[in-house]
């Protein structure tokens, strides 16, 4: 098919499962755990009204009857009309795992994943074979096997990352995702009185990480053709692979690695974040914070257009005879503008503290705008 001709339609497949936001989410994640879906549209009258995953999971507590409402996140969506730049361009702005398409009337009609868009490109041969440590992220985030769950789960939140390999020394031992940490969560309230679902979590919490990872581990090495690395991903359905130079994890590399990184160049796509870093930060510092406020970035995309958003790092003199890093985050938005600053002799943690912030504010200027929009409408019911 010719590049000019496709569209949305190119890509979408109809929804597998589809779920409402009165479902039980123990009944939702059943489902998802049955399809290999990480991300469900929840449709409410007919119209789209959000998504659950397993990210939005980890962010809040729940239990096998908790309701999708309480869960569920905002989430990009195509129109039926999108062509193949607009595509690529809302999964390059998000980074999600997967784009509900709607009509004129926000009904839903189909969805496009990842997995969907990488496939399509590997078939026209789009997908260069070049080495995947020109492509990979680095230095990666990783945990001990013998860390805690709770550790899991607390750099997975707090870095905004969705897999992390697990070491064993030197050595990859493992691998746990945020879907591992979900399903086992969950699935150890099954049977359990309410009362007794805390004593869970904080038995699951406390186990180290070894008990509950994946392996062996799906990787690749850092010379592996990019091409080959993604039909892997797509074969043996993972979301990512550890990438290996020798027996070092260098890197990651996942299948949204590939359409961004890939593709940005052909539709001339670029981040809206621009920086300006103190001197004293090392390149790895660098690396992370950059991987960091890319997803954040991602994040708020899927909750509202973003305009602009500006970071400047500065180096504060310090008593403790070490720099202190100043971080200060603004995002500009369609429904406003909102800035966050934290102060750490980490910049790392400076900048996702500065992050948190800033989606908090976020989060409450939605709410508050839902609550208006509530109100009017109770106001118009009255009045007919």
């Amino acid at each position: 098919m010719n590049s000019a001709n496709m569209s949305v339609r190119t890509f979408m497949e109809e929804p597998k499962l589809i779920a409402n936001p009165m479902d039980r989410i123990a009944d939702v994640v059943g489902k998802m755990r049955e399809t290999n879906y990480w991300s469900v549209p929840v449709v409410q009258g007919g119209k789209l009204v959000g998504v659950v995953d397993y990210k939005a999971l980890m962010a809040k507590r729940f239990g096998p009857d908790t309701k999708v409402l309480t869960v569920m996140v905002p989430t990009p969506k195509l129109e039926s009309t999108a062509d193949e730049a607009k595509v690529i361009a809302t999964f390059f702005n998000t980074r999600a795992r997967a784009i509900p398409v709607v009509d004129e009337k926000n009904r839903l009609v189909g969805i496009v994943t990842r997995e969907a868009v990488l496939k399509h490109y590997l078939d026209r041969g789009e997908i260069p074979s070049r080495p995947v440590r020109e492509f990979m992220n680095s230095p990666v985030l990783t945990v001990n096997a013998q860390d805690s769950v709770a550790r899991a789960r607390y750099l997975m939140r707090s870095y905004n990352v969705s897999r992390l390999p697990v070491m064993n020394k030197e050595s990859l031992a493992g691998i746990v995702t945020m879907r591992d940490l979900a399903l086992r969560l969950l699935f150890s309230y099954k049977g359990k009185k309410r009362a007794s679902i805390m004593t869970e979590e904080e038995k699951l919490m406390a186990m180290p990480v070894s008990e509950i990872m994946t392996y062996p581990v799906v990787t690749a090495k850092g010379s592996d053709p990019l091409d080959e690395a993604a039909s892997r991903i797509l074969s043996r359905k993972v979301s990512g692979l550890p990438v290996l130079e020798g027996d070092r994890v260098a890197g990651m590399i996942s299948g949204i690695d590939v359409i961004v990184k890939v593709l940005a160049s052909k539709f001339e796509l670029s981040s809206p974040i621009s920086a300006k870093l103190a001197k004293g930060i090392t390149g790895d510092q660098r690396a992370l914070m950059d991987g960091l406020l890319e997803r954040y970035m991602a994040k708020f995309e899927r909750m509202v257009e973003v305009i602009d958003f500006k970071v400047s790092v500065k180096e504060e003199a310090s008593s403790e005879g070490k720099p202190l890093y100043k971080v200060n985050l603004r995002l500009v938005t369609k429904i406003g503008d909102f800035a966050a600053t934290e102060s750490d002799y980490d910049p790392v943690t400076a900048t996702r503290k500065a992050s948190e912030d800033l989606e908090e504010r976020l989060l409450r200027k939605l709410k508050k705008i839902e609550e208006m929009k509530k109100t009017r409408g109770d106001v118009a019911k009255r009045g007919e």
